[in-house]
């Protein structure tokens, strides 16, 4: 294997971002989509453009294994030369790390509970998981969930800690990588 700054106009598989909610997987993967002229998904739209409806009343009214399952089944549905935001939980369940891995290079959006803190507590009534959660227990979710998927995260072809960086910052970082071809 060599390694090769990252092209994505030679990328023949998809790029995928991952980790928790808050560290700018879509953010970062719809500029990276947009830069290198690549189709941008983000799973959790996705899910809510099929349903016909938004995440919330999705969990409310379906269930979390039912939105697992969901997110589960569009993953295996994207094509090649994608770039794509996971959700949160994605690589968490149903083995979708594992498909993740062999279908395509995995970037890890790595960020310190702190900053997540930070910036989920600006904007927590648009995510289930967190809605209407004191700061209190939403520092206490992030450690929690944080401890419970980070061995997960960590599988990641790459990881990008962000807690101290620039959105340009990171889509440089992201542009210098060496993928194995």
């Amino acid at each position: 294997m060599k390694n090769v700054i990252l092209h994505l106009n030679n990328l023949n598989m998809i790029l995928y971002f991952i980790g928790f909610m808050g560290v700018g997987k879509t953010t970062i993967g719809k500029q990276m989509a947009a830069y290198h002229n690549y189709n941008f998904i983000d799973t959790d739209r996705k899910i809510e453009e099929i349903a016909g409806k938004n995440i919330s009343d999705i969990f409310e009214e379906d269930g979390e294994r039912y939105f697992r399952q969901r997110e589960s089944s569009i993953l295996k549905e994207i094509p090649p030369k994608n770039i794509v935001s996971c959700g949160g939980g994605l690589p968490i369940y149903n083995n979708n790390m594992k498909f993740i891995k062999d279908s395509g290079v995995s970037i890890y959006l790595k960020a310190s509970e702190e900053s997540i803190f930070d910036r989920l507590s600006k904007k927590p009534n648009n995510r289930p998981l967190i809605l209407n959660k004191s700061k209190e227990k939403l520092r206490k979710f992030i450690k929690s969930k944080l401890r419970e998927r980070e061995g997960i995260y960590l599988k990641a072809d790459y990881i990008i800690e962000t807690s101290n960086l620039s959105e340009k910052d990171v889509l440089r970082k992201v542009n210098t990588l060496h993928l194995p071809l």
